[in-house]
């Protein structure tokens, strides 16, 4: 059968500025109304599809350069009258459908609000009410073959509609880059997690580094200490960075930096602002011959805000006390407490301002004390009253202590009225008294989870300053590296695997994310790139004794989909330096398939991907490798700027097109689809990449149709 037809569906505008991610499902769109008319009641094969991305214009659609808007993936979906696209509103990123959902998908969800899905409203239809596309649909998705041997498509009854959910990344240097293309790659700004050199002919930004604008909150506890060190340190600047935000509380400010110094502790460490107690200034040192935790320390500081702002300098046992609370009615604080039961040293500031002292009791206030502090300063501004305090260095009641009180657990409370009574709400706190000189107090792992099991999650806080940052969010970390010989990844560690130790990869990128960091400007505001994807596809009327449909199936081998490529070098595992002087890392995996195999794509970023071969073994062979695997395919990508591309519009320096393996008839000098069923096979593959330099967020995807 020869006779096709070819239309076209253009998705929604994408609207973006430098260094932001767009990823949302998009709302469907109608297909052409000749193309529904002609397949209404019947079933149209689709055997091939084509994919740009580009403006429309009075002079006709002209493609946006790949080094402008990268694709780091996308997923879509079409479907007809006995199917239709439903938006499912989830309750927050803990709803259970998410992770029922995520479980099967490699890139996982791009919100955890809402998300287009297929509802088959004629299930044990002959032939599919809907399909997905989504083979070779990356960086690589322009001019790779996304096609099947004669006889097999994708199948759908009477089709009306198509969806998308695009994911891009916006790197077009405004000012030195040209929209219209083809254009000399120059990058932008960059945040400092990049891994891109200088002279890489592609953005740091498509690789999704973890920038200062996402907040890493780790599951499990941190301790702080002021003397000797830790009996479990943690093990990257990522962990210790988003270990302090955690400890010490989303109402602080943190300067994160990295290093070596034999003055500070060895691994993670925090001082203090002199100046502001509400600044932290914390320090990841990579020197194994330093200080002792709180070395050198005189004075301790810190601040945080729960019912009561609670601020306290110590220098030696005396201290200042800062409460601020509402002015007209009671408020107090119970320190180195978590209960009243706790019988702690409390102050308690009533609706006039006037101070005293208690021994707090189970569940009564106990009994007043002399007094012993000096008021500084009473002061009410609006509706809020702050005192300021000092206390003498022979405290009877309470005894601050500078090697202990890194961490002070405190209660607090306000009342109903001007006068201490029961109190209207209550809160338990905890306090930061960390150096404001000296070595700085430690930040340790509490029994830290084997590596591979740090969970936790991401929070994107935008930058208030900046009105053009409109990302936010809460990413959950749900990447899962399996032991060997599943994958090589627990083994080589690599550090997609594990919360504390990811530093980038999609998990970091989201809707609207900017990819630079806090402190960074996002340039050419007044530039928005606004674009769209048009899709041309192939299709011929269904013929049942003629077309196989053929179904999708995606197998990974790292965590399962992404992992970073190492920077190599001598001792690092994985690692080959090549005679040319260039590295290549590889890993391996061993899996399950299923099905008879009609097409792969593996999927894999421009930046990094030189290879991905994969082997079958018969069950009974006792361990599957690409020594005793029969060869099933093996896929190298064509680089732009190597005279292989035949569109100059296309042929972009450092990206690529992936051609995949096909199966079908030995009339067209085709092998037959080899078999994968699971129960006579294993298979096993091997992914090869280029490793001069590092590279975040690799993909290490097979996306296989099967019949």
């Amino acid at each position: 059968m020869c006779i096709r037809d070819s239309f076209e569906v253009y998705s929604p505008n994408i609207t973006s500025l430098y260094s932001q991610v767009f990823w949302k499902g998009l709302d469907p769109v109608d297909l052409p109304a000749d193309i529904v008319h002609r397949y209404a009641g019947k079933g149209m094969a689709v055997v091939g599809v084509e994919l740009d991305q580009g403006r429309r214009t009075p002079a006709g659609d002209v493609s946006v350069p790949i080094n402008v808007a990268y694709n780091h993936h996308f997923e879509s979906n079409m479907v007809g009258t006995k199917s239709k696209m439903s938006k499912l509103r989830f309750s927050g990123p803990h709803d259970p459908r998410i992770r029922q959902m995520e479980s099967a998908m490699g890139h996982r969800l791009p919100s955890t609000e809402e998300h287009w899905v297929v509802e088959d409203l004629a299930p044990g239809n002959t032939i599919p009410t809907s399909q997905s596309f989504g083979g070779a649909n990356g960086g690589e998705v322009r001019k790779s073959y996304h096609g099947y041997a004669p006889g097999f498509a994708q199948v759908i009854d009477s089709p009306t509609q198509f969806q998308i959910t695009p994911m891009q990344i916006d790197t077009w240097n405004r000012d030195r880059m040209n929209v219209t293309g083809p254009t000399k790659f120059v990058p932008g700004p960059l945040p400092r997690n990049s891994l891109a050199p200088a002279d890489a002919e592609y953005s740091g930004l498509l690789e999704c580094p973890v920038t200062t604008r996402l907040h890493k909150q780790i599951d499990g506890g941190y301790i702080t200490t002021g003397s000797g060190q830790c009996t479990d340190q943690i093990v990257t600047a990522s962990e210790c960075f988003g270990a302090a935000a955690s400890t010490f509380g989303s109402d602080r400010n943190f300067t994160n930096t990295e290093g070596s110094d034999p003055t500070k502790p060895v691994g993670c460490s925090a001082r203090s602002d002199g100046t502001d107690p509400s600044l932290v200034h914390v320090f990841y040192n990579k020197n194994t011959q330093s200080a002792e935790c709180g070395s050198g320390a005189t004075t301790l500081a810190g601040s945080t805000a729960s019912l009561v702002t609670v601020d306290v300098s110590l220098k030696g046992t005396q201290a200042h006390i800062t409460l601020t609370g509402p002015s007209n009615v009671w408020f107090g604080v119970g320190f180195n407490a978590s209960a009243m039961k706790d019988q702690p040293w409390a102050i308690v500031i009533d609706g006039s301002g006037n101070v005293t002292e208690r021994r707090l009791a189970d569940q009564s206030p106990g009994a007043l004390l002399p007094s012993t502090l000096t008021v500084l300063s009473s002061t009410t501004k609006g509706s809020l009253r702050t005192v300021k305090l000092g206390t003498t260095e022979s405290h009877p009641h309470f005894a601050f202590d500078i090697s202990r009180d890194a961490s002070l657990p405190f209660i607090n409370a306000i009342g109903n009225g001007p006068t201490l009574a029961y109190h209207k709400n209550k809160d338990i706190g905890t306090l930061a008294l960390l150096p404001v000189d000296g070595a700085g107090a430690c930040l340790c792992a509490n029994q830290p989870a084997p590596f591979g099991q740090g969970k936790g999650k991401f929070v994107y806080q935008p930058v208030k300053a900046q009105p053009a940052d409109t990302g936010s969010g809460t990413i959950g970390f749900g990447n899962v590296c399996q032991p060997e010989p599943r994958t090589d990844m627990l083994a080589m560690k690599n550090p997609t695997c594990d919360v504390r130790t990811y530093t980038g990869g999609q998990t970091a990128c989201h809707h609207m994310f900017s990819l630079l960091d806090a402190d960074q400007e996002i340039p050419w505001t007044d530039q928005p790139l606004v674009y769209h994807l048009k899709f041309r596809f192939w299709v011929q009327p269904y013929n049942a004794s003629y077309h196989s449909n053929v179904g999708r199936s995606t197998w990974g081998i790292a965590s399962p989909v992404e992992y970073d490529v190492p920077k190599c070098g001598e001792g690092v595992l994985g690692c080959a330096q090549q005679p040319d002087g260039n590295w290549v890392h590889t890993i391996r995996g061993t899996y399950s398939g299923g099905g008879k195999l009609v097409a792969a794509h593996f999927h894999c970023h421009a930046p990094t991907c030189l290879s991905v071969a994969m082997y079958r073994c018969d069950k009974s062979v006792a361990v599957c490798n690409e020594t005793v695997g029969e060869l099933l395919c093996m896929e190298r990508p064509v680089y732009g700027g190597t005279g292989q591309i035949d569109r100059k519009d296309m042929d972009e320096p450092g990206f690529i097109l992936q051609p995949p393996c096909l199966w079908g008839s030995s009339e067209q000098g085709l092998e037959p689809p080899p078999d994968t069923d699971p129960t006579k096979y294993t298979l096993h593959s091997v992914k090869t990449s280029n490793a001069t330099n590092g590279h975040h967020g690799e993909m290490a995807w097979q996306q296989m149709y099967i019949v």
